[in-house]
């Protein structure tokens, strides 16, 4: 009978080990996987087109292929984004910007718009371009930015480097790495 009890127990043993086992196992991978957020669209359109108004003036049209909006907010656009943004000041001599991309993202939670996949930004009027693979956009203190090489050009220089910071109307940039040459014209001083 003593073998029987020893019997018993190992038997009770090793399948409450087993049961362990497979509990820890299982649990393991529980919380990774419930902590993944589910993203499901709550809004998805092909052939997107959104005209935005200000003071009952246009003030921007976004294209994009698809968008899928989700609960959370955030908003994807994919496939040929093009954003035409106007300027209404009254000198007029700005011009709308342009921004051609292939995808964009919106976080509303933090106020971020990434728009990537080539990314060219420009002002036709003013023959100023930034081309970049990936663009920010702070909308609480309005500003682009990005941390990836990047080419400005305009009528006369085309500046390179990695790194920009710049307004919102692209009035004012710095390039955080700037790299290459670019020629300065000196203006002649009359008098003298």
């Amino acid at each position: 009978m003593v073998k029987k009890n020893s019997f018993f127990k190992f038997r009770y043993s090793y399948s409450s080990l087993m049961v362990l086992w497979y509990g820890l196992s299982i649990g393991c991978f529980v919380p990774a996987y419930a902590a993944l957020e589910k993203s499901v669209a709550i809004l998805e359109t092909t052939q997107f087109q959104l005209l935005g108004t200000e003071h009952g003036r246009l003030a921007l049209t976004i294209k994009a292929d698809e968008m899928c909006q989700y609960e959370n907010g955030n908003i994807t656009l994919s496939g040929g984004i093009e954003i035409v943004l106007f300027n209404h000041k009254m000198d007029g001599e700005e011009g709308p910007i342009h921004i051609q991309a292939g995808t964009l993202s919106y976080n509303k939670e933090k106020e971020l718009c990434m728009v990537e996949g080539h990314v060219l930004v420009s002002k036709p009027q003013q023959q100023f371009s930034i081309t970049t693979a990936q663009l920010w956009y702070d909308m609480k203190e309005e500003i682009l930015f990005t941390e990836l090489p990047i080419v400005i050009a305009d009528k006369e220089n085309v500046l390179k480097g990695s790194g920009l910071r710049a307004t919102r109307d692209l009035t004012k940039y710095t390039i955080t790495a700037p790299n290459g040459t670019v020629d300065i014209k000196q203006e002649v001083v009359l008098g003298g």
